[in-house]
């Protein structure tokens, strides 16, 4: 079978969170090209193919509309994901879901179990510590690299598992 065939059995779930959109970008595509059949997922791309209304900053507490966007970026995002996981793909998703908001995109992916990647940094201290934690920022490409290649090696323990299905 090559890369490319279906296969009967579905995908995994990787999420990659972080403060800054560069790093979960960088650490997601870096992700999904070493699992080899796998697709990236970036939320912020979808946000930005939208052209009116999204969402410009975050508010503290966030708006109601700011809310609104950010679940429909979310849903948008696990509906693509799960299209391609159906087909056997591995799918990274690399989305800002820290603090709070990683339990509310979690709940979104119920009953799946999800790979939690969260890029850790000085300022991120309320984020639950589930899933795997790596440090940022890193120097440069090959830094980088030694980091997915740590997230692969170490991504059975990155499982979240969410409620389970009756």
């Amino acid at each position: 079978m090559t890369s490319s065939e279906p296969t009967d059995a579905r995908g995994r779930l990787v999420l990659v969170t972080a403060a800054r959109g560069e790093d979960r970008a960088a650490l997601g595509s870096a992700v999904a090209e070493r699992l080899g059949r796998a697709v990236l997922v970036d939320g912020a791309a979808l946000e930005a193919a939208v052209i009116t209304g999204p969402v410009a900053g975050w508010d503290e507490p966030p708006t109601t509309q700011q809310l609104r966007l950010r679940m429909l970026r979310w849903s948008a995002a696990l509906a693509v994901a799960e299209t391609y996981q159906l087909e056997g793909f591995d799918v990274v998703v690399a989305e800002e879901a820290l603090g709070d908001r990683l339990e509310d995109f979690l709940d979104l992916v119920e009953p799946e179990p999800v790979h939690v990647v969260v890029v850790r940094d000085e300022g991120d201290a309320t984020t639950p510590p589930w899933g795997l934690s790596v440090p940022a920022p890193w120097r440069d490409d090959a830094d980088l690299a030694a980091v997915a290649g740590e997230v692969l090696e170490h991504l059975a323990e990155a499982v979240v598992e969410t409620a389970t299905s009756d």
